[in-house]
């Protein structure tokens, strides 16, 4: 048995699970915040064009979901995935299913936090996750994280996972799209970089890595 960590966006399924959430919410239910979706898309872009750090910006977006309620966040994103809100990636998918398939541990390593997830790892039977986490009090959250997985990140937290279940990094698997993955596929012994962004795809090419390119459906 092994260890399979599989990053989510863009990796397993085609599109933003975050964006992808916060669109069906905020059809359903106004953000407490006040912004709409648009004015948030806009400043997520700004974050990002300004070059602040993806960690950050993953911090934003859990920010705005201050006193939110918990079973409304998980009952929107279980009526995302019913109504097929996410393509996925087949070929990812079938990889996913031969390393259940002889015994692997398969886990999610995902700045999406496991609440908006839920759904799809139920479906696939995927038990595990290290995923962005937000703080919960009184079943509804403050608007910060106790936990990130964002670049460096998820290596580290890949990394303890495997330690703490005795599994060498050198037999681990890991799939990521982009070159924010690059410390997680560099941990392990066998990474594979699935629809690649410039920078991971020429990364992935010098270290000699193997290039999956997968259709969604």
């Amino acid at each position: 048995m092994s260890i399979a960590f599989f990053d989510v966006d863009e990796t397993l399924i085609t599109g933003k699970s975050m964006f992808l959430f916060l669109h069906r919410y905020a059809e359903e239910y106004p953000l407490q915040c006040g912004l709409t979706t648009a004015a948030i898309v806009r400043q997520l872009q700004a974050l990002s064009k300004a070059g602040q750090p993806r960690e950050a910006i993953n911090r934003y977006y859990y920010s705005l979901f201050r006193h939110e309620p918990r079973a409304q966040v998980r009952a929107v994103a279980e009526a995302l995935y019913r109504e097929g809100g996410y393509g996925f990636h087949r070929e990812v998918v079938a990889i996913l299913r031969q390393h259940q398939a002889r015994g692997d541990d398969v886990v999610f390593v995902s700045g999406s936090m496991t609440d908006i997830l839920w759904p799809a790892m139920a479906a696939l039977g995927v038990e595990h996750a290290l995923c962005s986490e937000p703080v919960v009090v009184d079943e509804h959250y403050t608007g910060e994280l106790w936990r990130t997985a964002i670049g460096e990140h998820k290596a580290l937290h890949a990394q303890r996972y495997a330690q703490e279940r005795g599994q060498p990094l050198a037999a681990c698997y890991a799939f990521g799209d982009h070159i924010s993955d690059l410390p997680l596929l560099a941990l392990v012994g066998n990474p594979c970089a699935v629809n690649p962004c410039a920078a991971l795809l020429a990364e992935s090419q010098r270290r000699g890595w193997p290039v999956l390119w997968s259709n969604g459906g």
